[in-house]
Parts: structure tokens; C-alpha cells; sequence
């Protein structure tokens, strides 16, 4: 679940996985994305990916700085998704 997840962020970013979950800070994702301009733009592409996935209604978008890493989202996703997987 947490796979598809990240393939639509990156689809909504115009990067690959890899490019968006290699641990680099967030701020270097939103560089390197050809169709992000700012900070929404990465919020609207994790919204989009959990509406997606169909998980929008089960999460909340947790507060994160630019200096997190996409991969510190997800996690934080998969934590208040783990309780509804069972």
C-alpha cells in the first residue's frame, strides 16, 4: 500500500520513486521536480496521492519541514494507516 502510495507522489511530482525517496530533504525534491513551484505543490501531490490510493479519508497529512525527507512522510502515513490495515 505504502509502494503505490509513493509511485503516485512521485507521477504527481513528475519524478521517479527513487528520485523522491533516495533521502534527500524535501526542499531538494521540490528542486528537482519539474512541476512543483513550492510547498503546496508537495502537499497537493501527497493529498492527491492518498486520494488516489483512496486512504484521504483515513489520514491526516502530518506537519513536516522542508528539511524532512519524503520518506519521513510516508512513514508518518503508515503509522496512522497501520491500525486500519488489520
Amino acid at each position: 500500500m505504502l509502494t503505490e502510495l509513493k509511485q503516485h507522489v512521485a507521477r504527481r511530482l513528475g519524478l521517479t520513486p527513487e528520485e523522491v525517496f533516495d533521502g534527500r530533504p524535501l526542499s531538494a525534491v521540490l528542486v528537482a521536480s519539474p512541476t512543483a513551484i513550492n510547498s503546496i505543490d508537495l502537499l497537493d501531490a501527497f493529498a492527491g496521492a492518498l486520494a488516489d490510493t483512496g486512504f484521504d479519508d483515513d489520514v491526516e497529512l502530518p506537519t513536516m519541514t522542508l528539511d524532512h525527507t519524503a520518506e519521513d512522510v510516508v512513514q508518518a502515513l503508515g503509522r496512522q494507516l497501520a491500525p486500519t490495515a488489520s
